[in-house]
């Protein structure tokens, strides 16, 4: 998003009147510094997903009235705005990634002029403070392939890969709730930077209670959590799996007299700890039964062990 440099002003007296709808007071034009926001858009950002039309449609009317602050920080201190005014708009020539009309909603927002304003005031006139993202609830994600919900197992595409010469990415709809929108140094999306965050529900609609923002950073932080997690779950599943065999196989040295098919069920379900105590068990059973081999046993003496019955665990 990009706030405008020049001031708009507000010589119209309805401008004045909508920007009064929020103050306790009559406010004059000298008493305000407004300017234009462009919000969001309906081209595709960074995380691979877009707006679609009638969510920008939308989320112009939400944000009517919806406060600014800085980083996604909701702390009081950190207000410095307030929309008083949003419509969505067509740029004439211009279209997004993926060949539409390029639209997107832009918004008149006001600063009290006060000692404390002065410096954001400056930084937007020098326009250091320009890019902005927003915080909003969404209630749906669809695939711009298959058309199906991209947070369901129906949905089998990845967003950012190209399939059939057509770029796959979330389409952004039914937007249920507009939280607020920050000044931010980088946004995600590359023309206006969005925070999205979904409803629990898939398709949900009305209030977005529960609902929260992350920042980039915190969500890639999130996202090498979880890779770890799932490494780290993929490689117990391996020593699992290996502990079963293990166990089937202590268990046929040890002449429980349990059919193969049988102790492999009955092991299948067990935890590890389970597994190491049936482990231990079977191998305390099989010393008692089994003498100590000495060393010195020829080849042909080995004692070798076949379970006949379950050939696959030979020992």
């Amino acid at each position: 998003m990009i706030a405008e440099n020049e001031e708009t002003r507000t010589k119209d007296s309805g401008e004045l009147a909508l920007i009064n709808r929020y103050s306790r007071k009559q406010l004059k034009e000298d008493d305000v510094y407004t300017f234009s926001v462009v919000l969001c858009d309906n081209d595709i950002d960074r995380d691979n997903e877009h707006f679609s039309d009638e969510a920008l449609e939308k989320l112009a009317e939400l944000y009517v009235g919806v406060t600014g602050i800085y980083d996604h920080d909701p702390s009081a201190k950190n207000q410095v705005a307030r929309i008083y005014k949003a419509e969505t708009e067509t740029v004439p020539g211009r279209v997004t990634a993926y060949g539409a009309p390029y639209r997107r909603v832009v918004a008149k927002a006001y600063i009290p002029r006060c000692k404390s304003s002065e410096e954001i005031i400056a930084m937007l006139d020098s326009g250091i403070r320009k890019e902005v993202s927003v915080g909003c609830g969404i209630g749906s994600c669809t695939c711009s392939i298959c058309g199906e919900d991209m947070r369901s197992h129906a949905c089998e595409h990845k967003k950012g890969e190209v399939y059939d010469g057509k770029l796959c990415c979330g389409i952004l709809s039914d937007p249920t709730d507009a939280y607020e929108w920050s000044f931010i140094a980088v946004p995600a999306q590359k023309n206006a930077g969005v925070i999205k965050s979904f409803l629990s529900g898939a398709y949900s609609r009305g209030s977005s209670s529960g609902a929260e923002t992350i920042s980039r950073e915190d969500a890639d932080t999130l996202k090498e959590y979880i890779s770890s997690l799932k490494k780290q779950a993929e490689e117990g599943e391996r020593y699992k799996s290996a502990l079963r065999l293990d166990v089937v196989k202590a268990g046929i040295t040890a002449k429980v007299g349990i059919e193969c098919s049988l102790l492999e069920r009955m092991v299948s379900n067990l935890s590890v700890d389970e597994l190491l105590k049936l482990k231990s068990g079977f191998e305390e059973m099989t010393s008692r039964i089994l003498p100590i081999r000495p060393q010195t046993l020829s080849p042909n003496r080995s004692g070798e062990i076949r379970h006949e019955k379950c050939k696959d665990y030979q020992i």
